[in-house]
C-alpha cells in the first residue's frame, strides 16, 4: 500500500513537472542566465523522479539488481545538485548576482564531489530490498546545507529586494528548508520529489515576478513598482523618503547620430552605474525613455547628497575611460517627501525642478565626434 502511494505521488509529480517544463520552455528566454539555471533544475528534477519511479518498480518486482544499483547511485549522487541549482537560482535572482567567496565555493564543490565518491563506493552494497533511509542521509544533509545557505543569501541581501518580493522569496526558501528538515527528522523520503516539484513551480513564479517588475532593457525596476515602493516607504510614520529624479542629456542625439543600438547601450550603461551607487540604499526605477527615479528610504539629506556626488564621480570616471564617440551626461534633482501632498503632485514638482536644473546649466554643444 505504501509503495502504491509513493509511486502515485511520484507519477503525479513527474506529470506536473513534465507539462510545466513544456510550458516553461515555450515562454522563457533561454539565453538569460537565471532561466538556464531554472531549466536545468526543472529537467534534473524530472529526471530524478523518473529514476525513482523505475527504481520503485524494479524493487517491487525483485528483479534487475544491476539497474537498481545504477539508478539508486544516480539518485544518491545527483540529489544534492538539485539543491545547489536552487541556491544558484537565488544568487542569480538579483540584478547583480551574488557571488560565492572562494572558501565557500571550494566547500560546496568538496561536498558535491564527496557525495559522488560515496555514491560510487556504495554501489556494490545496494540490494534489491527497499533502501534504508540512513543510506540517504548524506545527500539529504548536503542538500539541506545548500538550502540553508540560500536562506542566508536572501536575508543578507534583503535590501536589494522590494518588501513584497522579499517576503515571497523568503517564504519559498523557508518552505523548502522546512520540507527537507521534516524529511530528515521523520526519516522518510516518500514526499521528497513532491516538495522539490513544489519548489520548481515556485521558482517559475519568481521568474515571472522578476520579469513583471523589471525593465527588460536596463534591469531597473519599471513603473509597475513605483506605487508599491512608494506605499512601502511612506507607510512608516517615522520614515524619511528621499527622491532623486534623473534624466539623460543629449540622448536623442546619440540615437540619431549613432543608431538605436548605441542609444540602448548608453541607457544600459547609465542604469548599471545608477545601480552600483544607489541599489544598496534605495530602488532604481526607469520611468520611461531616458528618465529614471531613485527612491531612498531612511537616509539623511547629507548622505543622499554624498550618493549624488558619488554618482557624478562614477560617471566622470566612466567617460574618461570610455572609448565611445559620445559622453554620458545627465541632469538630476532631489528632494525629501514630507507627506503633505500626493505622489503624483510631488513627482511633478521634482520633475519641474530637474528640468529647470537642466536648462540652467551652461549651454554646451554636441557634435558628431563629441557630445559637447
Amino acid at each position: 500500500m505504501q509503495f502504491l502511494i509513493h509511486q502515485q505521488m511520484n507519477i503525479l509529480s513527474g506529470a506536473v513537472i513534465f507539462l510545466f517544463g513544456i510550458y516553461a520552455l515555450s515562454v522563457l528566454d533561454k539565453k538569460a542566465h537565471i532561466n538556464k539555471i531554472y531549466i536545468a533544475a526543472l529537467f534534473l528534477n524530472l529526471l530524478l523522479i523518473c529514476f525513482e519511479i523505475v527504481l520503485g518498480m524494479l524493487r517491487e518486482a525483485r528483479t534487475g539488481l544491476i539497474w537498481v544499483r545504477v539508478l539508486s547511485s544516480l539518485i544518491f549522487m545527483l540529489s544534492p545538485l538539485l539543491a545547489y541549482l536552487f541556491l544558484k537560482f537565488i544568487c542569480s535572482y538579483y540584478l547583480f548576482p551574488v557571488k560565492f567567496k572562494k572558501q565557500v565555493r571550494s566547500l560546496f564543490i568538496l561536498l558535491l564531489v564527496s557525495n559522488v565518491v560515496v555514491g560510487v563506493f556504495r554501489f556494490g552494497s545496494i540490494k534489491l530490498e527497499d533502501e534504508n533511509f540512513f543510506q540517504c542521509v548524506i545527500p539529504f544533509t548536503i542538500a539541506l546545507v545548500f538550502l540553508l545557505y540560500s536562506l542566508y543569501v536572501i536575508i543578507l541581501n534583503r535590501k536589494m529586494l522590494m518588501r513584497f518580493e522579499y517576503g515571497y522569496i523568503l517564504a519559498i526558501s523557508m518552505t523548502t528548508n522546512i520540507m527537507m528538515t521534516v524529511q530528515l527528522a521523520l526519516k522518510q523520503t516518500s514526499f521528497v520529489w513532491c516538495s522539490s516539484s513544489f519548489t520548481i513551480i515556485m521558482m517559475f513564479i519568481l521568474i515571472q515576478q522578476r520579469e513583471l517588475y523589471r525593465d527588460a532593457l536596463t534591469g531597473a525596476r519599471n513603473r509597475r513598482v513605483l506605487k508599491k515602493c512608494w506605499d512601502d516607504y511612506t507607510r512608516k510614520a517615522d520614515g524619511l523618503l528621499s527622491v532623486v529624479m534623473i534624466d539623460l542629456d543629449y540622448f536623442k542625439n546619440i540615437n540619431d547620430s549613432y543608431g538605436h543600438s548605441e542609444g540602448d547601450h548608453a541607457l544600459k550603461t547609465f542604469a548599471r552605474l545608477l545601480h552600483r551607487v544607489y541599489s544598496k540604499e534605495g530602488t532604481v526605477i526607469r520611468l520611461g525613455g531616458d528618465e529614471f527615479l531613485v527612491l531612498i528610504n531612511n537616509l539623511p539629506e547629507e548622505k543622499v547628497n554624498e550618493l549624488i556626488s558619488k554618482m557624478e564621480k562614477m560617471v566622470d570616471k566612466y567617460n574618461f575611460n570610455c572609448s565611445k564617440p559620445y559622453l554620458i551626461k545627465y541632469s538630476c534633482a532631489s528632494d525629501a517627501y514630507n507627506n503633505d501632498m500626493g505622489m503624483e503632485q510631488f513627482l511633478h514638482e521634482i520633475d519641474v525642478k530637474m528640468y529647470n536644473h537642466k536648462k540652467s546649466r551652461k549651454r554646451k554643444y554636441w557634435s558628431a565626434e563629441n557630445e559637447f
